[in-house]
């Protein structure tokens, strides 16, 4: 057996496709990344304020200053273009870890701030590769593959913070940064360097999605007549290309996204996109910032409003798979329709916890807008794929991150200030819900463009 031979049966039917292989490692990277990196941050507040006596305030800008690095989000499809995206996403997980044990390290605000600000770096540069690489193995499932991916994040959340709670309750946060450390180099990196073996189907003699050259699907870097790879335009009087094409000029030619952040900024519709996805996520990003206060004002134990508000996480994950199913198989419009439902009822669910004092209503939250956490940036990234199909999603996703990231980072002080002023959370919630029936009406106005009332599968 040839090693062509050899690699072609470990695409196909003599094994699990590679890709899977690739979705397996960066489910367990995100897991560390975002559910060490991030949801377990939030525990060290109540540690190093009763250690260092810093104010809520301060300890509290160590978990947002995260944010602060959205700027460079926008080089994310320079950075892919010019280093590799498996190269980028690697370098953000060893920077995320070595800031992370660097933190047990240290005892000043100053030095804690910019670790974590380099922190904000890692994950960038993790994040912003994700819709790339899954790009370059699936494109019928992608989006599935996409909420398989950012699935790990949640999951990470739900597993790693009780785990995370008792090592500091029974051995410090030094420590338990030191394990979250660990938990990068081995459970995150290990995986995604294991994959690195093979960067395409082209290395294996498929086409996306794991179908044999032949049958009716593509590899990324070859051309075939009459068929739209993201990324890529192919007009229909182009040669197919020949079966002896190198497997190195194909994944060069992978490696290399399409497009430029210029066309993707120059374009209309692109901003339309953009301002539906700031009244969206000033929705998001206040409700998130603001569910504790409104929950511990409404009177629920501790204990109680842990339990649920804990599970969006759970229900963040499962929103994401679903809506990745949903989007391979139904139309865009319809799952952009349910996102916008469920983060009304979401808002609408927490403005009756603090009128009514209900579990009902918190249980209504944890359910709508836990899926709508999981789901959201799924249904964003298959418009900008479907609206864009000439440009590569390392350059679309980066620009539409950036404006995602930056709304998130104003909501919750925006929220936050209208409360201060009127001290009216009330006021505040309707405010919110307001702004999300501004992203569910402006939303027409991109279903109504052609393509998005149809399942990505028949599109394609």
């Amino acid at each position: 057996m040839t090693a062509a031979t050899a690699a072609a049966a470990l695409g196909t039917g003599q094994g699990m496709y590679y890709g899977r292989k690739v979705l397996i490692a960066l489910f367990f990277a995100g897991f560390m990344v975002y559910g060490g990196g991030l949801y377990c941050f939030v525990l060290f507040i109540p540690p190093l304020t009763a250690e260092f006596h810093w104010n809520r305030a301060a300890t509290s800008g160590l978990v947002t200053v995260f944010w602060l690095s959205a700027p460079l989000i926008l080089l994310g499809g320079a950075a892919i273009k010019r280093v590799g995206a498996m190269r980028l996403l690697i370098a953000g997980i060893v920077i995320e870890a070595l800031c992370v044990a660097s933190l047990s390290t240290v005892s000043t605000f100053a030095e804690m701030y910019v670790l974590r600000g380099a922190m904000g770096v890692g994950k960038v540069m993790f994040a912003v590769t994700l819709p790339y690489v899954i790009s370059r193995w699936f494109a019928r499932d992608y989006s599935l593959g996409l909420g398989i991916a950012w699935a790990g994040w949640h999951v990470g959340g739900m597993v790693l913070a009780p785990l995370t709670g008792a090592i500091i309750a029974g051995f410090g946060w030094r420590p338990a940064c030191l394990a979250i450390a660990a938990g990068l180099l081995t459970v995150g990196l290990l995986p995604v360097l294991a994959t690195l073996r093979y960067r395409s189907p082209a290395q294996l003699g498929l086409g996306l999605d794991g179908v044999p050259l032949g049958a009716g699907h593509v590899v990324p870097g070859h051309v075939v007549p009459g068929h739209v790879v993201p990324g890529h335009v192919v007009p229909a009087n182009v040669p197919p290309a020949a079966p002896a094409a190198s497997a190195a000029a194909a994944t060069a030619a992978a490696e290399a996204p399409a497009g430029t952040l210029g066309a993707v900024l120059g374009s209309p519709t692109f901003w339309l996109i953009a301002l539906v996805t700031l009244f969206f996520y000033a929705t998001y990003g206040g409700l998130l910032t603001q569910e504790s206060s409104v929950v511990e004002g409404a009177g629920f134990s501790p204990r109680l409003s842990s339990l649920v508000l804990g599970s969006t996480a759970g229900f963040a994950a499962i929103g994401g798979l679903a809506s990745g199913w949903l989007l391979d198989r139904y139309s865009i419009r319809a799952v952009g329709f349910a996102m916008n439902v469920l983060l009304l009822a979401g808002a609408a669910s927490l403005l009756l916890v603090g009128r009514l004092h209900a579990v009902a209503a918190l249980v209504s939250y944890a359910v709508c807008f836990g899926i709508t956490i999981g789901g959201s940036d799924i249904y964003f990234v298959a418009v900008l794929r479907r609206r864009f199909p000439d440009v590569s999603v390392a350059f679309t996703y980066s620009a539409w991150y950036f404006c995602e990231i930056f709304t998130l980072f104003a909501a919750g002080p925006a929220a936050g200030k209208v409360f201060d002023l009127t001290g009216n959370y009330d006021l505040t919630l309707a405010l919110l819900a307001g702004c999300a029936a501004l992203a569910f009406a402006l939303s027409f106005l991109i279903w109504r463009k052609a393509g998005l009332a149809t399942g990505s599968r028949a599109a394609q």
